[in-house]
């Protein structure tokens, strides 16, 4: 049997991981359903102006939030913290179902909707700190995270159906009351305490396991801010998609739904694809190849605008985010300290939210300049400068390394 299937299988027997990624599936359901179901409610209260403000308007806070949140829950523990996170999340989700269901004023309604968006940023942080803990090898760590990127990626396709459904049978409130559910069920179900500890993967300074350099080197902040962009372009493909559904290919409205949906389904596939690369310990190679990957692909797709080429290079490019994504979130959870990683996951949930809020403004000023292919032409870049700001980092490391004749550890 391949070694990827026999460490998959020892994660998921592992009742501690199962029940993060149970977890963890419940908060991604409710994550992308409550999104799209604020996100339509914005649109029949003002329309698409509307929409873009409140899209906004739940993003920035969330980010810039985002780190503080997140170092005070961290100082309970990562297991307090993300069950904590969750709890919180369901009850504010709950606050924005009552003022649905109660038609109380708009403002109160979008005003709850933010204080749930930025409730949203503290499970990652948390996950990723505790994550290290309840697996031990390195090997595991990746698997946990292939099995935490195909979560998320189905996650993104059946949230906003489930929020679809709900949406025609009912009303917004019911939809958000069902996703409330859904993260008081991940309150419930998430690991508590130290029993949940295991032989860490991640050792500290003295430890002789595989492992990232400190934070200090400056390597892992390169990483954050190619996820970053990762989630700038993910901003710009969901407003690019109805440009190019409705004003480029003549799809019409439902032809958004259908590409962002071939992305999606991309993304599962490519989270599949991560499986290979389990029992790797260099992860830096395939983490830059996927990011420009990628960036190639939106080029191609900026000058083949066609229905075939719309959807095939969608979903390729979702494959290529899906292996960037657990590839890099694996290299920082490989940092030494549960603080370098609290720091870390903190800032990049921080860049994540911001960069959302980046990529759904850029589209409209680039389309104005040059046009959809201006749009895909400026996500390209953007990914091909972060992924070659990495490629520099990394190699500048095993420059000193060589030069210096020290024994470092591996880089990803």
């Amino acid at each position: 049997m391949p070694r990827s299937l026999v460490v998959l299988g020892q994660v998921l027997r592992s009742h501690a991981v199962a029940r993060v990624e149970v977890a963890f599936a419940a908060f991604n359901l409710a994550e992308y359903g409550v999104w799209v179901t604020v996100l339509v409610y914005a649109y029949g209260h003002g329309g698409a102006t509307a929409t873009a403000l409140v899209a906004v308007g739940q993003l920035v806070p969330a980010g810039i939030l985002a780190p503080t949140l997140t170092a005070l829950l961290q100082r309970h523990g990562a297991s307090a913290a993300l069950r904590r996170g969750y709890e919180i999340q369901a009850v504010t989700l709950g606050l924005l179902a009552t003022s649905l269901l109660s038609n109380a004023p708009v403002p109160l309604v979008y005003a709850t909707a933010v204080i749930a968006a930025v409730a949203v940023t503290v499970t990652r942080p948390a996950q990723a700190v505790l994550v290290p803990t309840i697996v031990v090898t390195p090997d595991q760590l990746t698997a946990v995270n292939v099995v935490s990127g195909w979560v998320e990626s189905v996650c993104i396709l059946a949230g906003p159906a489930m929020a679809g459904v709900m949406l025609a049978v009912a009303s917004p409130g019911a939809a958000v009351g069902l996703f409330a559910a859904g993260t008081a069920l991940a309150a419930a179900v998430c690991p508590a305490g130290p029993a949940v500890r295991a032989t860490p993967a991640v050792p500290d300074d003295r430890g002789n396991r595989p492992t990232e350099n400190p934070v200090g080197a400056g390597a892992p902040l390169a990483v954050v801010w190619l996820l970053g962009a990762e989630y700038a372009v993910i901003g710009m493909v969901d407003v690019l998609s109805v440009v190019i559904a409705v004003s480029v290919l003549a799809l019409g409205p439902s032809g958004a739904g259908y590409l962002t949906a071939a992305f999606g389904a991309g993304g599962a596939a490519g989270a599949a694809l991560a499986a290979a690369l389990i029992g790797q310990r260099q992860l830096t190679a395939p983490f830059c190849i996927a990011g420009a990957s990628w960036s190639a692909l939106m080029a191609a797709l900026a000058l083949t605008l066609s229905r075939v080429g719309a959807f095939a290079l969608l979903a390729c490019a979702g494959s290529a985010r899906a292996v960037l994504d657990a590839c890099g979130r694996t290299i920082l959870m490989r940092t030494r300290s549960a603080a370098d990683r609290a720091i870390l996951f903190g800032r990049l949930e921080a860049v994540t939210m911001l960069g959302l809020a980046l990529g759904s403004l850029l589209v409209p000023a680039l389309v104005a300049l040059g046009g959809a292919s201006a749009a895909l032409e400026g996500a390209s870049a953007l990914l091909a400068v972060t992924t070659l700001a990495n490629v520099a980092r990394f190699s500048r490391r095993r420059i000193r390394a060589s030069l210096t004749q020290k024994q470092y550890v591996p880089l990803g």
